[in-house]
C-alpha cells in the first residue's frame, strides 16, 4: 500500500512539474510576441515622424496612441500584472491616471478661459 502512495506521489509531482514547465513556456512565448510587437510599434512611430505623408497633428496623436499600446505591453506582459496578486499596483496606477487626466483637464480648462 505504501509503494502505491509513493507510486502516487512521483505521478503527482510530475505532472506538477510538467504544468509549471508548459506554463514557463507559454508565458516565454508572451514575452517574445509583445517584444516584436512593441519593436514594430516603435518602426512604425518613426516612419510616422519621418514620412511627409502624414499630417503634423495626426502624428502626435498617432504616436501617443502607441506609446499607450506599448505601456500596456511593458505593464502586463513583462511586470506581470496580469497575475493574481497585483489588484494593489492595478488600482493605484488607475487611480493616478485618473488624478493626472484631471490635472490636465484642469489646466487645459484655466488655459483655455483665460
Amino acid at each position: 500500500m505504501a509503494d502505491h502512495q509513493q507510486k502516487s506521489d512521483k505521478t503527482v509531482h510530475r505532472h506538477e512539474a510538467l504544468q509549471k514547465k508548459l506554463a514557463l513556456k507559454e508565458e516565454r512565448k508572451h514575452h517574445n510576441v509583445s517584444f516584436i510587437m512593441m519593436i514594430l510599434l516603435t518602426l512604425v512611430a518613426f516612419y510616422a515622424i519621418s514620412s511627409d505623408k502624414i499630417g503634423d497633428s495626426f502624428a502626435v496623436m498617432f504616436i501617443l496612441v502607441l506609446a499607450v499600446v506599448q505601456v500596456f505591453f511593458q505593464l502586463y506582459i513583462w511586470m506581470h500584472l496580469s497575475h493574481k496578486g497585483h489588484e494593489f499596483p492595478i488600482w493605484g496606477m488607475a487611480s493616478g491616471i485618473l488624478i493626472a487626466a484631471i490635472t490636465v483637464a484642469s489646466l487645459m480648462g484655466m488655459i483655455w478661459t483665460s
